[in-house]
């Protein structure tokens, strides 16, 4: 049996968890200009929620150019 999860990469679409209010919570503090900074242990999904919370962003605000620069 295969395993439904994905590790070690960034994750979206049907592999992406449902965290619609840190989705929404991130969109806010993007469209008021607020710094954040996400605090967790490695690989719990950080930039996975960062980057699809981008998504929703940009197809929503189409004046809005989004980049993802990964400094690891």
């Amino acid at each position: 049996m295969q395993s439904p999860f994905k590790f070690g990469k960034i994750v979206e679409g049907k592999f992406f968890t449902n965290r619609t209010k840190d989705i929404e919570r991130l969109i806010a503090n993007f469209s008021n200009d607020i710094n954040t900074v996400l605090i967790s242990p490695r690989r719990w999904g950080k930039s996975s929620l960062v980057i699809t919370a981008a998504e929703k962003f940009a197809r929503e605000n189409k004046n809005t150019k989004v980049i993802f620069i990964d400094l690891f």
